[in-house]
């Protein structure tokens, strides 16, 4: 699970922006052997008098949280890598728009982690491959 979600404006992004960092965002775990269907991505846009920013319902702000289970980051160089690609996928989008970003990164325990209730096979190679070939979660023993 890597599960980004945008809380954003109503507005602050047209369809096709949302489709193009849905895109990139994909691409990004793909790159690193993460299944495709392992990857979620949320935009919720909060109406009027739901979204506030220092006190105020800003015209267009965007606060994300990037949610990781598959794997952790492994030092402050991975971390630092990371989070410059997850810069490069949203502020070319955002920056000429003069809209205002925050993002967090949460990492969560992976044994708490299940797709269809299965435990993801990330320590069984081999079957991992099976699920990426397939691009879908395939029962196995020991799940």
């Amino acid at each position: 699970m890597p599960r980004w979600t945008f809380e954003l404006a109503p507005n602050t992004l047209t369809k096709q922006e949302k489709g193009t960092i849905a895109k990139k965002v994909t691409e990004l775990y793909i790159r690193r052997g993460v299944p495709s269907f392992f990857i979620n991505v949320f935009f919720h846009e909060n109406g009027e008098n739901n979204f506030y920013s220092g006190g105020k319902c800003p015209p267009s702000a965007i606060f994300f949280h990037i949610d990781h289970a598959i794997r952790k980051l492994p030092d402050e160089e991975a971390r630092k890598l990371f989070i410059s690609e997850a810069n490069d996928i949203v502020s070319p989008i955002f920056d000429p728009k003069g809209i205002k970003w925050e993002s967090n990164i949460y990492e969560h325990p992976r044994y708490n982690w299940r797709i269809n209730g299965m435990i993801p096979p990330v320590e069984h190679p081999e079957i991992m491959k099976e699920w990426i070939t397939k691009d879908a979660p395939i029962p196995y023993e020991d799940a």
